[in-house]
Formats: C-alpha cells, structure tokens, sequence
C-alpha cells in the first residue's frame, strides 16, 4: 500500500515542523506501511513540486493535511491527486476539515475527510484498505456519512513523530522560537499534551473538535525520552512546547519540570502560559529544568474588549504580575497581540501598540484579528468579514469591512509601526542584531520579517 502525506504550507516557512503528520507517518511505520511525506514548506514552487512527487508513484492514498487558511492549496491537491490516478484515494484531515467537513466534502476530488486525530483512523483505512472506518465521512445519499472516533485515551501509545521524514535541516535553521534567549540556538518543537480546557473565542470551539474537551497529557518521562532522541538524531540544543496552554495542569507541569531537571539534558526551552494561571513557585521551578522564555496571549489593552471579544478572562493585571515576575527570574517573555478587534477604534489600535512598548517583555507579535470559520468569533462576527475565507491571513489581510476609520491600507501601516517602535528600544535592536549575524540568522530573520512587508 502506497500512501503520501502532503502538507501544503504555501506561505511564512518557519521553523515548526508540521506535527501532526509527522504523527500520522510515525503510526503508519509503526503498522507496517512507510510513507511518501510530501512537505511544501520550503519550495518555491509549491504545487508544481507535488504534482511532480505525485507523478513519482502511483499512490493508493492521497492524504491532505489542511489548516482554514491552506484550504484553497489543499483542495488545488485533491484535484491534482485525482486527476493523476483517479482510482487512489483522497483523504483531507486537519482543521479545515474537522470544523467544516461538509464544506471539504462538497470538494468532488475528495473522497473523505478525517474528523478530529488522525493516527488511529488513518492506520486502519490503510491498513483495512478501506474508507469505512471510524472518524472518516464521506459522500452519502442523503449528505455526509460516517461514525466519529474518540480521542485516544493514552498519549504515551503513539510512536514519536517521524520527523526523519520531514525536511529538517530546513526546520533547524529556520527556527527562530528561542532566538532571544540565546541567537541562533538549535531547536524544534515537540506536543504534550492535546486540547484545551479554556474557551477563548479564537480558538473554541475547534480545539474541542480537534482533541475533545479537556486535555489530556502524555507523562512526563514518555515527553524526556522523545527529548533525549531529538538531541541524539538532530542535535538540538533547545525546544518550544506547541502546546495551546502547556501548564493549564499545574501539578503535572511541576512533575515535567522536575523529571526534565533530573534527567539531565541541559535544553533550553519555551512554552504558551495563561497570564492568570502563573506563580512564582511555578516560573521558579520550569527554570531549574531550561525554561528560557514564556508566550503570552495578551491580545489587547482593554480588558472588556479581551473578555466580551474573544472571551478571555484575564486582565492586565494578570499580564503585568508575569511579564514582571519573568523578567525578574530571567526568563526571556513574547507577547501575542491582535490589532483592530471587533468594535475597536484607531485609539484603541494605538492604545494596544503603545501597552505592548510599555511592558517589560522581549518580543511581540502584531497580528490583525481575524475570525476562522468554526470558531465563536467567527460564528458571532461573519457577517462583518469581507475576505473569503481561502483568503484569511492574519498576518497581512484585514478581514474585516472597513469601520470606525479602520481598513486594511491604515492597519497594515499601523502594524508596521507597532513593530518599528517595540523593536526601535536599543536592548530590543541589538539582540536583532546578535540574531542576525549567527549562522542561519538572514533566514530566520527574513522568516520573520516577511510576514509583515
């Protein structure tokens, strides 16, 4: 059985690999069956490349890995895979498909879509030759079909991503994550746990469809031992957690960090925290075992807008006591930001941009809000979006109608400013600096600042 795993990231290479397929290739090799991982990334010419690797084999399954924003690439894939050999079988999974399968089903080239993970029902499509399985849907004659599959109980029972068969000499040098801790350190990311138990309007509820409700933790020894393969086989000398919320179970984060400490790997590292769940005894303690620098989903200046907008319900209090508390310990901080909300004035752009120059933190990301299909925002706010959804991109589009003196051209400048005066500070600049002259630093530096030109 000859399957291909394509990812058809178009756009903002970057140094986080693609997860979740290099999940579904690790449990395909653990059943007996290696795949073709086609990876788009760092290719130029994204679609002429997987035409040509699909013209290479004649695969009996296509599988199409699609977030909301590669959907329009992911189906030009579908038709690509069917047009090659009519008789395989096309698969799309990922968050596209798993919010909106009715929509990815509508595509004819598409002969299934996954809902929520992937490893286990892909192995036995493969495995059994078959669509019919559990957590896939298809075509039926009175609409969708199909029968969902639980999320797997045991994280630890999934073989480690294979990301052997991911480009990853590409990924190290474009990984930038940690670059503030200490430029041009070799890392890459790595999972924990899955889901989510908040229900911030951004990302509910996807994640819930995605992973079920709640999360679920792989143990900490099981997540060492991957870490101590990735520092044999890459050479890493760092990693980020992926995870949505990675210390959302206070007790196991403390059990992790204490195991990672003993274990003696010396890795530096970085995580997502929730302003509102950190302590001190906590920061003190991911530490000792390498932490180097948290992310902070802060969104926004005005509490109302973070807690009626997006659902949030954290203050600036919360983001003050952990920016302060982490650069008090030494631990390097990013702060997430999302510019022009919904009912948001010029003034309150600017008062957002002028928090984020105040407060004590390392870096910032300046993105324009924008609303996925299958999320809250989405569902309360659609009928202010303007663009397609193939044609969301919270890094360069407004999604939004203009209002309130607000349209992309003004915030697009605005954006630009944001970042000129949070990374003007001569502290800020100079560590830039530092970045760009290590080996690999014009990539990543570009990978950075392409997302916003």
């Amino acid at each position: 059985m000859k399957v291909a795993l394509v990812f058809p990231r178009a756009k903002y290479p970057t140094g986080d690999p693609p997860l979740g397929v290099a999940y579904l290739a690790a449990s395909l090799i653990a059943a007996g069956v290696t795949p073709t991982v086609i990876d788009t990334t760092f290719i130029p010419d994204p679609l002429g490349h997987v035409g040509r690797e699909l013209r290479r084999e004649r695969y009996d399954f296509v599988c199409i890995s699609a977030m909301v924003t590669m959907a329009k690439d992911a189906v030009a894939v579908a038709r690509m895979a069917k047009e090659i050999n009519p008789a395989g079988r096309v698969i799309m999974g990922g968050p596209h498909p798993t919010t909106l399968p009715e929509l990815a089903l509508a595509e004819p080239a598409v002969d299934a879509v996954c809902v929520g993970e992937g490893e286990q029902t892909l192995v036995e499509a493969v495995t059994r030759d078959s669509l019919e399985v559990p957590g896939l849907f298809r075509r039926g004659p009175e609409g969708m079909t199909g029968e969902a599959r639980p999320p797997l109980a045991d994280l630890d029972a999934l073989p480690f991503p294979a990301l052997e068969l991911l480009p990853m000499d590409q990924y190290l040098r474009w990984f930038f994550q940690l670059d503030s801790v200490s430029a041009g350190i070799r890392g890459t990311s790595v999972l924990a746990t899955r889901g989510c138990p908040f229900r911030c309007a951004y990302c509910q509820p996807t994640l819930d469809r995605l992973f079920g409700r709640g999360v679920r933790q792989r143990s900490p020894g099981n997540v060492i031992a991957e870490l101590a393969r990735r520092r044999e086989r890459f050479g890493i000398e760092g990693f980020i957690f992926a995870d949505d919320t990675f210390i959302a179970d206070r007790a196991w984060t403390l059990d992790f960090s204490r195991e990672l400490t003993a274990s003696g790997l010396g890795l530096k590292w970085g995580c997502n925290v929730r302003a509102d769940l950190v302590d001190r005894e906590l920061l003190e303690t991911m530490r000792a075992a390498g932490l180097g620098k948290i992310y902070i989903g802060i969104e926004v200046y005005d509490d109302d807008c973070r807690r009626e907008v997006f659902n949030k319900k954290l203050t600036r209090e919360h983001v003050e006591r952990t920016a302060g508390l982490a650069r008090e310990l030494g631990i390097r901080s990013q702060g997430y930001f999302m510019l022009a909300a919904p009912g948001q004035t010029r003034d309150d752009v600017r008062a957002t941009v002028r928090y984020a120059w105040r407060l004590p933190i390392d870096d910032a990301v300046f993105n324009l809000t924008t609303p996925l299909p299958g999320t809250y925002l989405y569902d309360r706010y659609k009928d202010a979006v303007a663009l397609p959804a193939a044609e969301l991109d919270y890094y360069r589009r407004y999604a939004f109608a203009p209002e309130r003196g607000i349209d992309e051209g003004w915030l697009l400048r605005e954006q630009k400013l944001a970042y000129a005066g949070f990374y003007g500070s001569p502290k800020r600049l100079w560590r830039q600096v530092q970045s760009l002259l290590e080996p690999g630093g014009p990539s990543r530096f570009w990978s950075k600042l392409r997302r916003v030109l």
